[in-house]
């Protein structure tokens, strides 16, 4: 019989070789992350792409013709994208110097107004103020010129994924045989309804994100430039290209407008409209479109969503934001197709109802009686 003595010793081995072996596998992911990044876009670009892939070979046309063409595609969405951001950033770069005098302007007002309520010199609030205001104004450009850098390196690994994503649509039929021989024949039906699943979830999820995207870009435009914010269309997309990233990624898209108008405007209610259209569209999203649109199976625990994030943001920084969450899905469709692993998949799942989707249940029912 195994004593006590000897049980816990086998508790505390598991547990060290589960820890050693969690921090081999994200520092593999860390240090392999300029070789992992592109092939893992290729391999979500290659999930997405496979219907139309399979829709132009269904048509006759040659694999490799096939796949070219759907590359094609991907380069005049990017260089859309990017064509865009360029000439939109520009504009703003040169907007700067009137930012600046702008903010001088009020802070000379808010210096008056100090010195008459609390009798502090101009002086004292000149050498604090106008450090903040020009750290302030530093702190957006470096923002944006960071931003310039990381489209140039997400440019850099798109090109290399593109190389990735030809040789994975190509030789699809050999990953899917060689998973399938590395198993039993007893569970290869299995295994092949996982890979169909995950191919779904993968073309549900980027795919929804992407109409989700298209919609709030809109929305935000729209109602940026009712307000009479300037630079409205490149605010506008740019907070709702952020909005791939769950949770955070509205916050941050309308922050930067938020405090512009802030520091631009003379009332406070330019700057509260800024905000009160980013917030509304995150309730929308969260609400009505996602949802709707990318639906429940990729619904994911908010707390393991957050985590993913981060992760993801250490590891592999702006990519790692955005890859991440689909990697999730991923691994929950994995998890709820393996009896032995359907509590982790309970764990990191959703089962919460959208209120979105409360209302238009009961719109149905409301209709159906």
């Amino acid at each position: 019989m195994m004593n006590q003595f000897e049980k816990e010793d086998r508790q505390l081995y598991r547990f060290a070789l589960l820890l050693f072996t969690g921090f081999l596998f994200f520092g593999g992911l860390y240090f392999a992350r300029d070789f992992l990044i592109p092939v893992s876009i290729a391999a979500l670009m290659a999930m997405v792409m496979l219907p139309v892939n399979r829709r132009l070979e269904s048509w006759g046309m040659a694999r490799s013709i096939a796949i070219i063409i759907c590359i094609i595609i991907i380069i005049l969405i990017v260089a859309g994208f990017t064509f865009f951001f360029y000439y939109q950033m520009e504009d703003l770069v040169q907007d700067f110097p009137s930012i600046r005098a702008k903010l001088n302007q009020q802070l000379e007002d808010f210096q008056l107004l100090i010195e008459e309520k609390a009798g502090v010199s101009q002086e004292r609030q000149i050498s604090f103020l106008k450090n903040q205001s020009a750290t302030f104004l530093d702190f957006t450009s470096r923002y944006i010129r960071n931003m310039l850098m990381t489209a140039t390196e997400t440019l850099a690994e798109i090109g290399l994924a593109t190389i990735y994503l030809f040789f994975f649509l190509f030789y699809r039929d050999k990953f899917e045989n060689f998973l399938l021989r590395l198993i039993d024949e007893s569970n290869n039906q299995r295994v092949k309804s996982i890979i169909s699943n995950i191919s779904k979830v993968t073309q549900q999820y980027l795919g929804g994100k992407l109409i989700v995207t298209v919609i709030l870009s809109f929305y935000n435009t729209a109602g940026l430039k009712i307000v009479g914010f300037e630079d409205a269309i490149f605010w506008g997309v740019f907070g709702g290209i952020l909005n791939f990233i769950p949770y955070i990624g509205t916050f941050l898209g309308g922050f930067i407008p938020f405090l512009l108008a802030l520091v631009t405007y003379d009332s406070f209610g330019t700057p509260l409209a800024v905000a009160l259209i980013f917030m509304s569209g995150q309730f929308l999203d969260n609400n009505f479109l996602t949802p709707i649109i990318v639906g429940s199976k990729v619904d994911l625990n908010p707390l393991f969503t957050i985590m993913a994030l981060i992760i993801g943001g250490l590891l592999w920084g702006v990519a790692g934001l955005i890859i991440f969450i689909p990697f999730l899905g991923i691994v929950k469709v994995v998890f709820d197709n393996v009896s032995s692993l359907h509590p982790y998949g309970y764990l990191i799942g959703d089962e919460n109802k959208h209120f979105g989707l409360m209302i238009i249940k009961k719109i149905k029912n409301a209709f159906q009686q």
